[in-house]
C-alpha cells in the first residue's frame, strides 16, 4: 500500500508541475501579444510613428516653401516679380491697366 500511496501522490505532483507550467505559459503568451508592450501594442505604435512621419515631412515641405520665398525678397537676393506680388497683395494696390474682381461670401 505504501508503494501506489507514492506512486499517487508522485501523480499528483507531475500533474500539479504540469498545470502551473501550462498555465504560466498561457500568461505569458497572453501578455507577449495582448500586453501594454506587447505585439498589437508594439503596431499601433508603428503607426502612430508612420503618421507622425508623414506629418514631420509635410510641415518640412512647407518649411522649405517659406523659406525659399523670404529668400526671394532678401535685400542680397531680391526678385522683383515676388516684391511686385507681395507689395500688391499687402498694400492693395494695382495698376491701372489692370481690371479687379472683388469676392464677398
Amino acid at each position: 500500500m505504501r508503494i501506489s500511496e507514492q506512486k499517487q501522490s508522485k501523480s499528483i505532483s507531475q500533474f500539479l508541475a504540469t498545470f502551473i507550467s501550462f498555465g504560466l505559459f498561457f500568461y505569458f503568451a497572453y501578455h507577449l501579444v495582448h500586453g501594454d508592450r506587447g505585439y498589437f501594442a508594439w503596431k499601433g505604435l508603428q503607426q502612430k510613428m508612420a503618421v507622425a512621419e508623414a506629418k514631420y515631412d509635410d510641415k518640412l515641405a512647407e518649411r522649405q516653401a517659406l523659406e525659399n520665398r523670404v529668400k526671394l525678397l532678401r535685400p542680397d537676393s531680391l526678385d522683383l516679380d515676388m516684391l511686385d506680388e507681395r507689395s500688391r497683395v499687402v498694400l492693395g494696390f494695382v495698376k491701372p491697366t489692370e481690371k479687379v474682381i472683388v469676392k464677398t461670401n
